[in-house]
């Protein structure tokens, strides 16, 4: 179209909200890890690396307690998440990048905020602290084991853990709020500085604070004493979850640096039958999971070695990668859904993947992958992903982000943490 001998743009085509990326689970694998992750170690996550933050949110709930119905000015954060400010803020303002170990949510990003000399606030602080910060990475467990409740107030093993704590660390007082104390003063003063940080939308507590140096030695990651190891100890072995305790137990005897899959292995013959069902099922799945992984990261290596020439079935059936995996992959996912039934949590596993318990060709397994990883991108939140192939020609182009220029190897690892290292790293902490 022309107007005065200007030439208009056409409209393209509506491009609908599926064009959204999804470079998470391209296979839909995850979903029944986490599962039966979550039959193995209850209560814990894989990103738990610190049971300290733990004692945090003990003391955090305590001190924050009386404000429960106060009003934050951003109309956003929470008394625990100005807490966690306080915390966070506290280390980077106290404590050297080294003095700081692996594992401390947030940290980094409140490094920079404080080099800027701005303050933590939900601004400036982790987009999704809920999720990200401490009290969200923590609070499956600390919730799971009494420590603090839906709402992250004080629940019935809080005042345990927290005596413990204001007992070495010199704040007596501090779990009864008892006036005159050491740890009633403590007390007195986190509620108010988080009560100030609410008011104003941001941490408010001066740089020169005696509190950010309490709370930086108080609460570092790295140094709790004995009694509140002993406590935290007992909440990782609490009866309430038998297999995990008992895997507990036989993790502490294994000394040496290994992988899940290595100390699942190592542990498995001295397991109850109990316990060593869940473990069997966790194996299982995981050792198909890798077979599927392992086929269709081969076809992103591949094609990416092709430039734009397409992907076809033919370029890859001789693989051996994809040959090994067509041939292997109905056995293990016979004996994937054997041993989750075994413990019955096979639910959705014949729904999800099926179609791979099917004998299929190497080129047939190839078109099982591609078909198979587009309807996972599509069936993904909230209105479906992009694949990493564009369909071209008579085959598939992976997309860049997607290539790579290494062949993934077949091999006993797993896929998925299945949470066993949270659980190591834990019992390493609390070790006494």
């Amino acid at each position: 179209m022309t107007l005065a001998g200007l030439a208009l743009p056409e409209l393209s085509e509506y491009d609908p909200p599926v064009a959204g990326e999804g470079s998470l689970d391209p296979m839909g694998l995850a979903a029944i890890s986490d599962r039966l992750a979550d039959r193995l170690v209850p209560g814990l996550r894989s990103r738990m690396q610190r049971i300290r933050f733990v004692t945090a949110m003990a003391a955090g709930a305590m001190a924050c307690e009386a404000l429960a119905d106060e009003l934050p000015a951003d109309e956003t954060s929470t008394p625990p998440i100005c807490f966690e400010w306080l915390v966070i803020e506290g280390f980077v303002r106290r404590l050297s990048p080294s003095q700081i170990p692996p594992g401390v949510p947030g940290s980094q990003k409140a490094r920079a905020v404080v080099n800027r000399r701005q303050r933590l606030s939900a601004a400036t602080y982790l987009k999704g602290p809920s999720v990200f910060g401490f009290n969200g990475v923590y609070k499956p467990f600390a919730v799971d084991a009494g420590v603090v409740g839906a709402e992250l107030e004080p629940g019935r093993r809080c005042p345990e853990l927290t005596r413990a704590w204001e007992h070495e660390q010199g704040f007596h007082g501090l779990t009864d709020a008892v006036p005159g104390t050491e740890g009633g003063r403590m007390r007195a003063n986190i509620r108010d500085h988080v009560r100030s940080a609410l008011r104003a939308g941001h941490c408010t507590t001066n740089p020169g604070s005696w509190l950010f140096g309490q709370l930086a030695g108080s609460l570092h990651p790295d140094q709790a004493w004995p009694g509140e190891r002993r406590i935290l100890r007992a909440l990782i072995t609490a009866r309430e979850h038998e297999t995990r305790a008992e895997l507990a137990v036989h993790l502490a005897g294994v000394k040496g640096n290994f992988s899940e899959a290595e100390l699942l292995d190592a542990v498995r013959p001295s397991c109850s039958p109990a316990l060593g069902s869940f473990v069997d099922a966790v194996v299982a799945y995981e050792l198909f999971a890798a077979l599927v992984d392992a086929a269709f990261r081969t076809l992103c290596a591949v094609s990416h070695s092709m430039g734009a020439q397409p992907l076809t079935p033919l370029h890859v059936q001789a693989h051996d990668t994809i040959v090994h995996c067509a041939s292997e992959l109905p056995g293990h996912y016979r004996r994937a859904a054997e041993r989750t039934a075994a413990i019955g949590a096979d639910g959705g596993l014949e729904e999800r993947l099926g179609d791979f318990a099917i004998p299929r060709t190497p080129a047939g397994l190839v078109e099982l992958l591609l078909e198979h990883h587009e309807h996972v991108q599509a069936g993904k939140a909230p209105n479906g992903k992009r694949p990493w192939f564009e369909p071209f020609r008579q085959g598939w182009v992976v997309r860049a982000p997607y290539g790579t220029v290494e062949q993934h190897p077949v091999g006993p690892s797993f896929v998925h943490p299945v949470r066993v290292a949270a659980l190591r790293r834990f019992l390493e902490d609390t070790r006494t």
